[in-house]
């Protein structure tokens, strides 16, 4: 199987000299894909290493960037150490990414807004899109289309009420464009069913009644693939009625099994997995694949790599903590929960290495044209402004979950509510900040930013409004406002990385 292929990239004739961007020396924390990922958006060539040499780890990326560069990421908080010498063998350039993001019908908030979060976080910048806009050519400038949970199982014509977004994605995979989906988008990318691309030549063994699986978090097994770079070989991730395929056809590699079911979950959808279930059905099958053929390129994933720790935490408090309190007692309850770090979520890395490994050319241009901004900016303030309405929308919601109850769940659940209530608006005013300080208006990379940012903040808006007239659980509604604190945390550090690469 062909993992990589030549990457066909544009030159940039600046004077550079070549950094080292390393997952240890900044301790495994994200923000080192999103400087890689962020120096390439801007022109930077950028070296992945699948092979340890010398100082080098299995992971770590080479950049060829401005002299101060170093010292404009330490200011920051991130550390790159000047390299000289001949590439190391096994280092393979990487292409610069433009993502298509599905988000319309087919995966309304928050489908799509776990996705954001993980591509932000990992500083891929996206273009949102729905059916109708993938039908009149919205891939034409993508190299990289991604496929969240949702309804794309029902394919995307079907789903997004439209005519010929599946012909259009059909064609962007033979044109050379490559795919990720999670779930939903996973189905679509498989085969045995009516508007699905076949491109992975796999059926799974629930395709239409997909609900006869379950949800949960399970454990998946790493198989020695570029998809678990700098990963350990077995990662917890968030799965819900995600495909379970029976056998495998030609031109695909399992990158990763299910290896054990970790907790059995009820959020969001009350259909649990059982461990009978997974023990006959799903142990020691696919969970994610790489598809390399005919039909075109892409990782398929049957789990949530995207909904990462978020998802996780708020499965642990509607399941985990219920069974444990008695136990353990309402102090080592409160402390697992506060001590997960969505932003750092390990299984974000899965994602990150799934778009190294599918990204051959660079399609378009890095920018935004001014036809683009100016139809996602209708005025220099809109960005402060959808951010105050998703912030009250927030806080509302957040008010919702301030139980009267005396029992230790309900004071559990109460920790949790103030924890959020405390981090809510420091993040927002972090986040204003930056969208006052930062040149979001530029016609350049700033601009696709803005878009996106604008469409987030609407779509979240709308979703946590939604969440408060449905009357959800409190866990599901705590889970949603953290959703908003970490996409404000996300975007407040990919701006602040954005100014340092531009050295603005």
């Amino acid at each position: 199987m062909a993992w990589f292929g030549e990457a066909v990239i544009p030159r940039k004739a600046i004077r550079t000299v070549r950094w080292h961007l390393s997952w240890r020396q900044n301790g495994d924390n994200l923000d080192v894909g999103l400087v890689a990922n962020r120096l390439l958006t801007h022109g930077h060539p950028a070296w992945w290493c699948l092979q340890p040499s010398g100082d080098l780890e299995a992971g770590d990326y080479l950049v060829e960037a401005p002299p101060d560069l170093g010292e404009r990421l330490l200011g920051i908080g991130i550390s790159a150490a000047r390299r000289s010498g001949p590439l190391p063998g096994g280092a393979r350039r990487l292409a610069p990414p433009r993502i298509a993001l599905l988000a319309g019908r087919a995966s309304a908030y928050p489908y799509f807004a776990y996705y954001a979060l993980c591509l932000i976080r990992l500083g891929l910048a996206y273009d949102p899109v729905d059916g109708a806009s993938v039908a009149a050519g919205a891939l034409e400038d993508a190299n990289l289309f991604v496929l969240p949970g949702g309804f794309a199982i029902w394919g995307l014509d079907q789903a997004e009420g439209v005519a010929g977004a599946d012909a259009a994605a059909r064609a962007f995979l033979r044109g050379g464009g490559a795919c990720i989906g999670s779930c939903g988008g996973a189905y679509y990318l498989s085969a045995g069913r009516p508007g699905w691309t076949g491109t992975a030549w796999a059926r799974p063994r629930y395709t239409h009644e997909y609900l006869q699986s379950g949800t949960g978090i399970v454990a998946l097994s790493l198989a020695k693939t570029p998809l678990g770079l700098g990963c350990p070989r077995t990662i917890e991730v968030p799965y819900y009625h995600g495909p379970v395929y029976e056998e495998i056809g030609p031109g695909l590699t399992v990158a990763a099994t299910f290896l054990a079911l970790s907790l059995p979950g009820r959020l969001g959808i009350d259909n649990r997995l059982r461990a009978r279930q997974f023990a006959d059905e799903m142990a020691g099958r696919p969970a994610a694949l790489f598809a390399d053929g005919r039909r075109g390129r892409a990782v398929l994933f049957s789990p949530h790599p995207e909904m990462g720790d978020l998802v996780r935490k708020y499965v642990a408090l509607d399941g985990y903590v219920r069974k444990y309190l008695p136990i353990r007692g309402r102090q080592t309850m409160e402390e697992t929960l506060l001590a997960y770090r969505p932003l750092e979520s390990p299984a974000f890395r899965l994602v990150l290495n799934a778009a190294h490994v599918l990204l051959r050319t660079c399609r378009g241009g890095p920018w935004a044209s001014e036809a683009e901004i100016a139809a996602g900016r209708p005025d220099p303030r809109g960005p402060l402004t959808h951010l105050r309405r998703f912030q009250r929308a927030a806080i509302e919601a957040l008010r919702m979950v301030r139980t009267s109850g005396a029992t230790p769940y309900d004071q559990v659940v109460r920790t949790v509510a103030a924890d959020l209530g405390r981090r809510l608006g420091a993040a927002a005013e972090r986040l204003a900040d930056a969208f006052r300080t930062g040149d979001l208006a530029a016609p350049e990379e700033g601009g696709r930013l803005l878009c996106a940012w604008n469409h987030l903040a609407e779509s979240g808006t709308a979703g946590l409004r939604g969440v408060c007239q449905a009357k959800c659980p409190a866990a599901e509604v705590l889970m949603q406002v953290e959703l908003a604190l970490c996409l404000w945390d996300a975007w407040h550090r990919l701006l602040a990385v954005e100014q340092a690469v531009r050295g603005s």
